[in-house]
């Protein structure tokens, strides 16, 4: 389960080579605590997958089923460590499942951080210059400049030092990014932030919204206007169990997969179907 956020630096990770589902550090979640999640295939509202996620200090649980088929993801922070298990099977590899990633807690590494890019990385050259109240959220702006032996990129950044979040991203190349704070809305009886998102780059414009619980700081819903295609609920605050984070014993370690190809039969022949579309990242889950 993977979802998309407006991430701090997105175009500096890029230009790093930052290897998608790759275990890093980075931004964790604020508490421990475990929830239901439901994600939505925004092309077909009736096509779900159910699951759940636990949260610890520095590792996660999150099990998903689709399908009927179950897959239980762990990721260990500590360790920079990852593990897919297929419960039914008694079989685990080293790795990450994509289809199980749930979503981020909406809270980034700020340009000052100590352990922060702009402090760690020699390809970054990071400058405040000043504040500036932008969408009605005071933030300060950031140049942040990438440069490796072929080229160098510019990326501006207003960040909310108080939420830790980023407001409005614009690179020298590339859409602008910013998020609007709606209002405050109860979800499963608690406070949300309403935020609407837009990406803006030549004549496209697209708009999305997300609802980002006050305590956790995590997204509790996702959608496009009225169409939800992620919601998390029954969330339980509180230290998880540390059995939940380890691989059984009695269960078998095999080579991790290749990844699904939809455009191939079993035996990895051409269906004769036409090229799947990209994903598009804004409206969510990836169903395998």
């Amino acid at each position: 389960m993977s979802m998309i956020r407006m991430p701090l630096l997105s175009v500096v990770a890029a230009l790093l080579s930052l290897v998608p589902g790759q275990v890093r550090a980075g931004s964790w979640y604020t508490a421990p605590f475990a929830a239901d999640i439901v994600m939505i295939n925004p092309v077909d509202p009736t096509d779900k997958a159910t699951g759940k996620l636990f949260v610890g200090p520095d590792r996660f649980r999150a099990e998903g089923v689709y399908q009927g088929v179950k897959k239980v993801l762990i990721v260990n922070m500590a360790d920079r460590k990852a593990f897919t298990m297929m419960p039914e099977k008694k079989e685990f590899y080293e790795g990450m499942s994509e289809a199980l990633m749930p979503p981020r807690p909406d809270v980034e590494l700020m340009p000052n951080d100590p352990k922060g890019p702009c402090k760690s990385d020699p390809q970054l050259s990071c400058t405040q210059e000043g504040s500036e109240t932008v969408n009605g959220i005071q933030t300060e702006k950031w140049s942040i400049k990438a440069s490796d032996k072929e080229a160098s990129y510019l990326v501006t950044l207003w960040t909310d030092p108080k939420r830790r979040i980023v407001i409005r991203q614009q690179p020298d190349k590339g859409p602008l990014m910013e998020r609007k704070l709606q209002g405050i809305e109860k979800i499963g009886g608690r406070d949300t932030e309403k935020w609407e998102f837009t990406h803006s780059f030549k004549e496209q414009r697209n708009t999305y919204f997300q609802w980002i619980d006050v305590a956790l700081r995590i997204p509790v819903r996702m959608g496009e206007g009225r169409q939800s295609n992620m919601e998390v609920s029954n969330i339980r605050e509180g230290e998880q169990n540390g059995a939940l984070f380890q691989v059984p014993a009695d269960m078998k370690e095999i080579k991790m997969p290749p990844p699904p190809n939809p455009d191939l039969g079993p035996e990895g022949k051409n269906n004769n179907k036409p090229a799947s579309p990209p994903v598009d990242p804004k409206k969510g889950a990836k169903f395998q």
